[in-house]
This record gives structure tokens, C-alpha cells and sequence, in this order.
């Protein structure tokens, strides 16, 4: 993948989310991901799931936090959705080298 195809934002954002959870997690390894975090999670998600629409895996795991699951009220452990955020991350790969 070229730099100029490479998902940036979609890299920025999952890291952001991978060092959210792993905050919460030291704090209680039993957290949930609740509240206003919620809806920025999905969000989330969505950014990433179209920066690489094409991975299987990236389409799984956003299919698992649909709208209807989060409707149902089931509760996000945020050690689960680190596993998710990782997978993610590793779908996006590396960020290509500088060229200069």
C-alpha cells in the first residue's frame, strides 16, 4: 500500500482507542465501555471498517458491535473490545516508511 493510500486517520484513531482501553483496563481489568463512549466507539469502528472495507476480519468485528447489539444493551468489556481494537490495528498494518 502507497502513502497515499495508506488509512491514516483510520491508524490514528485506533491507536487512540487502543490506549483508551488499555487506561481502563489498569484500572479495573473488568471495565465496561458504557455511556457516551458508546456511540464514539461505533463511530469509531465505522471510520476504520470503511478505510479498509475489503479485510474480513475488519468486517466481523464491526458487524458484531452493529447498532442493534449496542441497541440491546449488551455490555462492552473493554478488555474484549482491546482485542477487537488490536485485530484492527493489524488489519490496518504499519504506517509506510517516509520517502525523502
Amino acid at each position: 500500500m502507497s502513502s497515499t493510500d495508506y488509512p491514516y486517520d483510520a491508524k490514528q484513531r485506533v491507536e487512540a482507542l487502543i490506549r483508551s482501553l488499555q487506561t481502563l483496563i489498569k484500572r479495573d481489568p473488568e471495565q465496561e465501555v458504557q455511556g457516551l463512549a458508546v456511540p464514539v466507539l461505533s463511530a469509531t469502528l465505522d471510520a476504520i471498517k470503511r478505510a479498509t472495507p475489503d479485510d474480513p476480519v475488519v468486517g466481523s468485528l464491526v458487524e458484531l458491535m452493529s447498532a442493534d447489539f449496542i441497541g440491546a444493551g449488551e455490555p462492552i468489556r473493554a478488555a474484549d473490545m482491546l482485542v477487537v481494537a488490536e485485530q484492527l490495528d493489524a488489519a490496518i498494518g504499519s504506517r509506510p516508511p517516509l520517502v525523502g
